[in-house]
């Protein structure tokens, strides 16, 4: 399995950091967050040596179709410094994007 590209790369020059955030879309969430860590450690070792970064950082931001979290999703959104209350955002988008496509697919005439 190799990384193509990240959804987003942050980098924090201040403290010498990169941060890979993926934000896939799945229903086994524990699996989910444990491939997309394994999945970019190549890439980050990489992106440590060419931006000469001290650090780089995996943030998968897992979330379930339905919009179920994962148990360590506040610990990736402090890594981001972001507060929770992006949480009730991000699954309300993503369950609302569910439902935009459940209902796509069920006004298809056959």
């Amino acid at each position: 399995m190799t990384a193509n590209r990240t959804d987003i790369v942050l980098v924090d020059r201040s403290v010498r950091r990169a941060i890979i955030v993926d934000i896939p879309h799945d229903d086994n969430l524990v699996n989910a967050e444990k491939e997309k860590v394994s999945k970019y450690l190549d890439l980050a070792h990489e992106i440590t040596a060419m931006w000469n970064v001290e650090s780089t950082v995996i943030v998968p931001i897992v979330v379930s179709f339905n919009g179920l979290l994962g148990k360590s999703f506040d610990q990736h959104l402090k890594k981001l410094s972001l507060g929770c209350w992006i949480k009730g955002r991000i699954q309300k988008t993503v369950v609302f994007e569910t439902a935009r496509i459940v209902r796509r697919f069920l006004t298809l005439e056959p």
